[in-house]
């Protein structure tokens, strides 16, 4: 997939003008706080994902209210328009040229893996961060299994919602609770096999990517910490923890509460790695995501890196733009001077204020 064009309406502090794409690499620079950042999240915004920074629909807002992006991609079956649109009345709305459409229809046709700062956290951060990436590794590798992602969800939801009633002495339906509780077995079970699954297709990846970087990460392994993938394996853990959960309001047992371990020779990776090394890690398992679902789907997905080069020493740096996927439109933003690697951009982008201009950067990349 390729992105040629952007455009938007009251998202952050980006300007309404079209931006336009190159067929590669596209460099966004500037200064701080100008909205490098801004522009690569509107690209995930319509290509169907959350923003990769966790910010609620309504920070993303200039107005607070709404907000609307346009991108025009072409795919290998040739040139679409998709939209997203968000209001605080309607919530997030999408749209395959004048068609409204499911984000995973979108995101089938625009495929996208994006790193980010904030993804360091998959090393340091807490359960959830990675549980959001596994999650995110299955709905690129096997969009249909977005289906048990929004059952187990709204299981997760009622019996939460019943358990606090209990809590609180309140009544509940007979038998209402058993029946969530069956629902969220059976849709966690089928969770936790598309989890191992896509984390094995992925891992295969990882391990030779990490092998080709050398002895230091050569010795990662990532492992899915649950207690059992089978429905009866939930049940069970359901049943020997119903008092905990009558007492405290909340379910105790489920794929909401697995957990990924990154090791390094049998010690915790977070525990080990330096400061670049975790940078270069997540990297790594960023570029693995990329390729795992580029062999899985018919379109290369879309490559988005926000401050590539922070915390990266310059030869690393150089190192990231050989692994970067030759077929894919990437898009990188850095606050390093434009000319520090216009040589290795098919076009660089200027953005001042939430306006952007290639005016004086192009004519650098072209020389």
């Amino acid at each position: 997939m390729q992105l040629s064009e952007l455009s938007n309406q009251g998202f952050r502090n980006l300007s309404p003008d079209p931006v336009s794409f190159g067929a590669g690499v596209t460099l966004i620079t500037g200064e701080n706080a100008q909205g490098k950042t801004n522009l690569l999240e509107a690209v995930a915004l319509v290509c169907g994902q959350r923003s990769f920074r966790g910010a609620p629909a309504s920070a993303m807002a200039r107005d607070g209210e709404r907000f609307s992006i346009c991108a025009a991609i072409e795919r290998r079956a040739g040139a679409e328009r998709i939209r997203v649109a968000w209001s605080a009345e309607k919530g997030r709305e999408f749209w395959r040229g004048e068609k409204p459409a499911g984000f995973r229809e979108i995101s089938s046709l625009s495929p996208a893996v994006f790193l980010a700062p904030e993804h360091r956290e998959l090393l340091t951060g807490s359960p959830a961060v990675r549980r959001r990436f596994l999650d995110r590794l299955v709905l690129g590798l096997k969009p249909s299994a977005g289906d048990d992602l929004a059952r187990y969800a709204m299981a997760l939801r009622e019996r939460n919602a019943l358990l606090s009633r209990a809590r609180r002495g309140q009544p509940m339906a007979a038998g209402e609770l058993e029946a969530w509780t069956e629902e969220l077995c059976v849709a966690g079970s089928a969770l936790r096999r598309h989890r191992r699954a896509a984390l094995s297709i992925w891992e295969r990846v990882f391990r030779e990517l990490t092998r080709q970087a050398g002895p230091n990460y050569a010795g990662i392994r990532v492992d899915y910490a649950a207690e059992g993938d089978s429905a009866e394996e939930l049940r069970d853990a359901c049943e020997r923890l119903l008092p905990l959960e009558r007492r405290r309001g909340y379910s105790l047992a489920g794929p909401h509460r697995d957990d990924l371990a990154w090791t390094r020779l049998g010690k915790p990776l977070s525990a080990q790695a330096s400061s670049g090394e975790a940078a270069r890690t997540v990297a790594l398992a960023k570029l693995a995501e990329w390729s795992a679902v580029a062999k899985a789907t018919d379109e290369a997905p879309l490559f988005g890196a926000d401050d590539f080069d922070a915390g990266l020493s310059e030869s690393w740096a150089e190192e990231f733009f050989d692994a970067l996927p030759r077929e894919a439109a990437v898009v990188l933003t850095t606050s390093s001077p434009a000319a520090r690697w216009a040589r290795r951009a098919c076009a660089v982008l200027e953005v001042t204020g939430g306006a952007v201009s290639a005016r004086g950067i192009l004519r650098a990349v072209e020389a």
